[in-house]
């Protein structure tokens, strides 16, 4: 074999290639402002400065095996930016909320520990100080001056100025998150026919976020009574709910949820598929089902995502994993967007030919032939087709398969942390408010919180056994949900 040395591009190289972009998107010509304009000129170096610290501070380890980032990593910040129309970024606090967001959810959503999500994000409050405190006085500060600035400023807080760094994170307090699911559905003047939400990602209010998720939370039960989901819509799980909704909304945008069992992870990705208005599919395990079932299933996947056009969500989990083989296809299927021996050749060209009135419009200066048509064919399977998968991390054939199957890993990793205390208790009062009990409301709500505590006084007792006993026991939400329906048959 002959090896080839790929190195990473230099620095100059990465600030030209993502600095184009940003001032092709925030240009006079776009319609950005002055001062939209200027502060963007600076993100470019601030996301790389990030991008270097977090990539060398964080360093992947055998339990924290997926601590890898790349290029591609740093591409997905700058994608996440270009989702937010010019029209929405009206001033630089804005953008520079939008430019944070999207740095917490590449680089601070796949770590599995606090220490880690604390390190980030004590990493883009340097950034915002260093990158842009410094310009609005009239001479660079030197780090001897800045010191003892710092110094002065701790003394006399009245009398300093803040950092602009922290004038703007308190100026984006309520524009932390961005949402695309916030505005209201459109009908049809002439026939009156309901022609769906318009998707915009924009700032989003928390409150409005959650009216807006428990409304498509009762349509997706309307529409699917069968498939109904009573969720408790706390503040963590609208967190992963907004993570899950923007990564499948970007075009070849897929994601690994990793979380124990009863974490709300296929729940929540059939919602976000609601939301973003996808079809959402998932396979369905029987003693038959095997790779001949599977690749019918892909196939009909690929013909909805690439012949027909449409947005699809295949939600995929590990327990649906009857053999090793299922994962090979999935690893093709994100690497490349096609699996081997899906296709034959002659359904490959009648696929090309439904293709080609749609080829010919998007492409009228592309010489039609069946080369360009089945590329135009891949590249909108691979745009519409998301692939959500749901893995547990204390699964022993976890980390084996990470080795195995690389680009699986490589997909947006979104790591649910156990539920607070707080969430625990919300989910408790959702069960048992509704249940009949003889006393009175003060004593209800010490009940609740008396439910919720139980499973972080077990979660730590977890702790202690393993730090003792060298083996690992698992208290899952599945395991508290279990322990309220078993109080109820108690009571």
């Amino acid at each position: 074999f002959m090896c080839f040395n790929m190195v990473l591009p230099s620095t100059v190289s990465v600030d030209n290639i993502f600095g184009s972009i940003m001032k092709s998107k925030f240009s006079s010509k776009a319609g950005a402002k002055a001062d939209v304009i200027d502060m963007s000129k600076k993100l470019t170096a601030a996301t790389v400065d990030v991008w270097d610290r977090v990539k060398s501070k964080l360093l992947p380890t055998p339990l924290r095996f997926h601590y890898i980032f790349n290029m591609r990593d740093l591409s997905r910040v700058f994608q996440g930016v270009m989702e937010c129309p010019v029209n929405i970024v009206t001033s630089p606090t804005i953008l520079v909320g939008l430019w944070k967001h999207e740095c917490q959810r590449v680089f601070a959503d796949k770590l599995c520990r606090d220490v880690d999500k604390n390190l980030v994000e004590k990493t883009l409050a340097e950034q915002l100080d260093v990158k842009y405190f410094v310009h609005i006085v009239a001479n660079p500060m030197s780090s001897e001056w800045l010191s003892e600035f710092e110094l002065l400023a701790s003394r006399f807080p009245l009398f300093m100025p803040i950092h602009f760094g922290e004038q703007l994170a308190a100026e984006n307090k309520s524009t932390e998150w961005f949402a695309d699911f916030l505005r209201e559905i459109e009908y049809d003047d002439e026939t009156g026919e309901e022609k769906g939400a318009p998707k915009i990602y924009e700032p989003a209010e928390w409150e409005a976020v959650k009216g807006k998720a428990y409304y498509y939370l009762g349509k997706y039960n309307e529409a699917y009574p069968a498939k109904a989901m009573q969720l408790v819509l706390f503040d963590e799980a609208m967190q992963h709910l907004m993570k899950i909704n923007r990564t499948i909304q970007q075009k070849r945008g897929s994601a690994m949820l990793v979380g124990v069992g009863g974490s709300g992870k296929q729940s929540l990705a059939r919602l976000a598929a609601f939301t973003s208005a996808h079809f959402a599919f998932q396979i369905t395990i029987t003693k038959t089902y095997n790779d001949n079932a599977l690749f019918e299933d892909l196939k009909a996947l690929c013909i909805r995502a690439g012949v027909k056009g449409e947005s699809v969500t295949f939600i995929f989990t590990d327990a649906e994993i009857k053999s090793e083989g299922f994962l090979e296809y999935m690893n093709s299927l994100l690497a490349t967007g096609e699996v081997v021996g899906l296709f034959a050749k002659d359904e490959k060209d009648a696929m090309c030919g439904d293709v080609r009135n749609d080829f010919v419009k998007e492409n009228p200066n592309m010489e039609e032939n069946l080369l360009n048509m089945y590329n135009y064919l891949m590249d909108r399977l691979r745009d519409n087709l998301h692939v959500c998968l749901c893995f547990s991390p204390v699964n022993a054939k976890f980390p084996i398969r990470a080795q195995k199957f690389p680009a699986v890993f490589t997909v947006n990793i979104n790591w649910f942390m156990p539920w607070p205390e707080a969430a625990l208790v919300a989910v408790s009062s959702a069960f048992l408010s509704s249940y009949r009990l003889d006393c009175s409301e003060s004593d209800k709500g010490r009940l609740f919180a008396l439910t919720g505590s139980f499973q972080a006084l077990t979660r730590d007792l977890c702790d202690v056994y393993y730090t003792r006993m060298r083996k690992n026991v698992y208290v899952t939400p599945k395991s508290f949900l279990c322990l309220i329906d078993f109080y109820k048959i108690l009571y």
